[in-house]
């Protein structure tokens, strides 16, 4: 459904729409969504339900997204790389996987290490579903709230 509108209903939902948003503004760049919500906008119905917010960071700016979002006002951190972010529908999780150029170039012997790397590596900016971009989130509440990304 990329380049569509997509809209999800509840107020979980309108958080983590919100979240990506609040996201955006703070990193100044629309984030790398993956997870959950990515596949949702991407299945003509969904698989199961998500309630956070999952973004890739591959540590390409001058400060990791993490620090970003932590260092935001009303958020509070959750070990070890989530955040409570706050919306105006609520807080909303967002979990920042980073993935480390020396991951891809030097993998881990470890199985699932390599696991993380190569799977999120791949979610460049320009190959992801950037939110903002080509898909836009919408969430309903009540007809008295509406949420857009």
């Amino acid at each position: 459904m990329s380049g569509k509108r997509v809209t999800f209903v509840g107020d979980a939902m309108a958080a983590v729409v919100q979240g990506v948003e609040e996201v955006r503004i703070l990193i100044g760049q629309p984030p790398v969504v993956v997870g959950g919500l990515a596949v949702m906008c991407r299945l003509a119905s969904p698989y199961r339900a998500t309630t956070d917010l999952d973004v890739v960071d591959r540590l390409l700016g001058p400060v990791p997204q993490l620090q970003v979002l932590r260092a935001a006002q009303g958020a509070e951190p959750v070990e070890p790389t989530s955040v409570l972010l706050p919306t105006v529908h609520g807080q909303v999780r967002v979990d920042v996987l980073e993935v480390r150029q020396i991951e891809i170039d030097q993998p881990s012997d470890d199985p699932g290490d390599r696991l993380h790397a190569s799977a999120h590596a791949c979610w460049s900016p320009a190959a992801a579903m950037r939110c903002g971009g080509s898909t836009t989130l919408a969430a309903v509440t009540s007809p008295s709230m509406t949420s857009t990304s």
